[in-house]
């Protein structure tokens, strides 16, 4: 059974993380998942991405060296679902300074695009907090983006906005 027939065969929670388990188990396919979830075939994309999020829960380092793929692709994705899984892995990873502006960049776009999904906006505020932390001036423009979107933000927005606005004040940050 190809790895396309796995991911196609069961839509689930179990399926993705068995699909996790075999990439871990034989780390060669990862690239093959990898043009499955870039190819922009629905739904096997959108089945593809979940077991992404798995994997960087079970053995972190095995998608260190596809960081940089990811982000590369990013911009190109369609699939809400795609992009969730894939900002998900790369707010919860240590991704190479030659990577932040690229990532700052999609993430700003994508906090400042009232269509981003709600999910989407959390992960990038992630990113775009963790890019940011050492850098005074791009926190100024992260509080700037949240006052921007909080007047129109869910719940679960505000909630984000409300603890990274606490964690730049806790860091003692002065702003303009």
């Amino acid at each position: 059974m190809s790895l396309s027939e796995i991911i196609m065969s069961e839509h689930s929670k179990a399926q993705a993380e068995m699909i996790a388990d075999i990439i871990i188990q034989r780390p060669e396919l990862l690239d093959e998942l990898l043009e499955i979830i870039f190819s922009d075939k629905e739904p096997l994309s959108r089945r593809a991405a979940w077991p992404l999020r798995f994997i960087h829960e079970k053995d972190e380092q095995l998608l260190i060296s596809c960081l940089p793929t990811l982000i590369t692709n990013l911009p190109k994705v369609k699939s809400v679902a795609v992009q969730r899984n894939l900002l998900y892995v790369l707010a919860y990873s240590e991704v190479k300074q030659s990577h932040h502006s690229e990532l700052l960049q999609f993430s700003s776009e994508l906090l400042l695009d009232s269509g981003t999904s709600v999910a989407s906006l959390v992960y990038s505020m992630d990113i775009f907090y963790k890019i940011a932390s050492c850098e005074p001036d791009l926190l100024n423009e992260l509080v700037l983006i949240i006052h921007q979107i909080l007047p129109n933000a869910t719940a679960g927005v505000k909630s984000k906005s409300m603890k990274i606005l606490r964690k730049i004040e806790k860091s003692g940050q002065k702003f303009i």
